[in-house]
C-alpha cells in the first residue's frame, strides 16, 4: 500500500476539505497520514480515524492562528519540525495544503525524488494581503506571490477549488485539476421545514470577521428587529483574528439577547446547527479573494435546504441563478433595500422553503462531492 503524507498548517478539527480527500484515497488504496500543525497544542498527539486516516500533529512549535508577520516568522520552525517525521514514515507522495505548507514539502521531497501536489485552497498572496501593512506590507506581499509562483512551478501537479484560480495557477504548472468545495449528497437528504418557527433565524457560519461581513448581520438583524420581525442571528465560527469579538460586541450593544455565537462547530455537527435556521448568510465585503472565489459554506446551507443572502460576486451569482436558491446582496449597498424581500418571506413562507428545496436538489443533483472526486484519484494514479 503506497503511503501519501499530508501536509496542513492548521490542528485538523478536522479541516473538512482535507477530511473529505483523505478519506476518499483512503477507500481507494492509500494510507494516508495528515501531518499537521497543532500551534497551541490542546489537541490529542497522534490519532486514527474510523477510516483508517492517521493523524500526527506538531506541537512542539508554539503560534496563534491568523495570518500575520508574527505566524509567518514560525512557519519555517514547522517546516522543519516536519522534516524527522516524514523521514520516518518514508512517504510516496507528499500532498501540501496550502502555500505555507509547500516549501516543507518540496524541501524533502526533491532531495528523494518523490512527487508532490500542491493542494490550493485559496491563492495564498491575497489571503495575506489585507493583514500586511505599509511598505514593509507591499514588499512581503510581492515576496510571497513570487514565493508561490516560484514553488508551485515545481510541483507535480496542482488541485484547486474553482476556475478563477486554476487559470491563474495554469500559467506557471501544466498540471492543474478543479476540485471544487461542494458537499457530499449524505448533507443534502434531509429537507428543512425554513419559516416555520415562531423566530426567524439567520446564521452565519465560517471564519468570523469584518470582512466577511460581521457587522453587516448585526445591521441586518437590527433592521428586521425595528421592521418588528422576530429575527435572531446565530454566530458559528472562530474570530479571526480574535479581537474582532470585541469590535463585535461593542457594535451590537442593545442586541445581545438576539445574537447566539456559538463557537467553533465540528464539520459533522454542523448540520444539525443548519437545519434549526431559516436564512443562511455570507454577504462578504469585496476583497479580491471573495470577489474570485465561492464561498464553502454557501454549498453548506444549499445541502441544508436554507435559502440565501449572498454578495453579488460574478462567480457566485452564477450558482444561485443556476440553483435559484437565494438572493443576492450588493455588500457596499443599504441593506434596508433587502429588507422587503425578507419580509415577504416571512409573510409567505412557501417562498424560502422552494428557494431552499431548490438549493438542496442542486446539491444532491450537480453540486456534490461525488460527481468530481474521482479526478483526484486519476490525478494520484498519473503521479504514482
Amino acid at each position: 500500500m503506497k503511503i501519501i503524507a499530508m501536509l496542513l498548517s492548521n490542528s485538523f478539527k478536522p479541516d473538512p476539505r482535507v477530511l473529505k480527500e483523505a478519506e476518499h484515497l483512503q477507500k481507494s488504496g492509500y494510507q494516508i497520514l495528515i501531518l499537521c500543525w497543532d500551534r497551541q497544542a490542546d489537541l490529542v498527539a497522534e490519532e486514527t480515524l474510523a477510516s483508517g486516516v492517521k493523524i500526527v500533529r506538531i506541537q512542539n512549535v508554539l503560534s496563534g492562528y491568523g495570518i500575520g508577520t508574527g505566524q509567518l516568522g514560525k512557519l519555517p520552525r514547522f517546516w522543519k519540525a516536519v522534516q524527522p517525521i516524514l523521514g520516518k514514515i518514508r512517504p510516496n507522495l507528499i500532498h501540501c495544503h496550502d502555500f505555507d505548507t509547500l516549501p516543507a514539502g518540496l524541501w524533502y521531497a526533491k532531495r528523494h525524488h518523490m512527487p508532490v501536489i500542491y493542494d490550493a485552497h485559496e491563492y495564498y498572496a491575497d489571503l495575506v494581503k489585507p493583514r500586511l501593512k505599509g511598505f514593509s506590507g507591499i514588499l512581503l506581499y510581492r515576496s510571497i506571490r513570487w514565493a508561490e509562483r516560484f514553488f508551485a512551478s515545481y510541483s507535480n501537479a496542482i488541485v484547486t477549488v474553482d476556475d478563477t484560480l486554476a487559470t491563474i495557477y495554469r500559467k506557471y504548472n501544466h498540471q492543474v485539476i478543479v476540485l471544487d468545495h461542494y458537499p457530499e449528497r449524505r448533507f443534502a437528504e434531509q429537507g428543512n421545514p425554513v419559516f416555520s418557527r415562531p423566530t426567524l433565524k439567520m446564521i452565519y457560519a465560517g471564519r468570523l470577521s469584518v470582512d466577511r461581513g460581521l457587522l453587516l448581520y448585526v445591521d441586518l438583524l437590527r433592521i428586521l428587529l425595528e421592521e418588528n420581525i422576530p429575527a435572531h442571528l446565530t454566530l458559528a465560527g472562530v474570530y479571526t483574528p480574535e479581537h474582532e469579538k470585541f469590535r463585535l460586541f461593542d457594535y451590537a450593544k442593545g442586541l445581545e439577547k438576539h445574537i447566539s455565537d456559538l463557537g467553533w462547530i465540528p464539520y459533522e455537527c454542523i448540520s444539525d446547527v443548519y437545519q434549526s435556521a431559516d436564512i443562511g448568510l455570507s454577504i462578504l465585503l469585496p476583497e479580491p479573494r471573495y470577489v474570485a472565489a465561492v464561498p464553502v459554506k454557501l454549498f453548506e446551507y444549499m445541502a441544508s435546504g436554507l435559502p440565501v443572502l449572498v454578495s453579488n460576486f460574478p462567480a457566485t451569482a452564477e450558482i444561485i441563478k443556476d440553483a435559484d436558491c437565494g438572493i443576492l446582496v450588493d455588500p457596499c449597498a443599504d441593506l434596508s433595500e433587502v429588507t422587503p424581500k425578507i419580509i415577504s418571506w416571512w409573510n409567505d413562507p412557501s417562498v424560502p422553503r422552494q428557494l431552499g428545496e431548490n438549493g438542496r436538489r442542486a446539491i444532491l443533483s450537480k453540486y456534490n462531492w461525488e460527481n468530481q472526486v474521482n479526478r483526484l484519484v486519476m490525478l494520484y494514479q498519473d503521479n504514482l
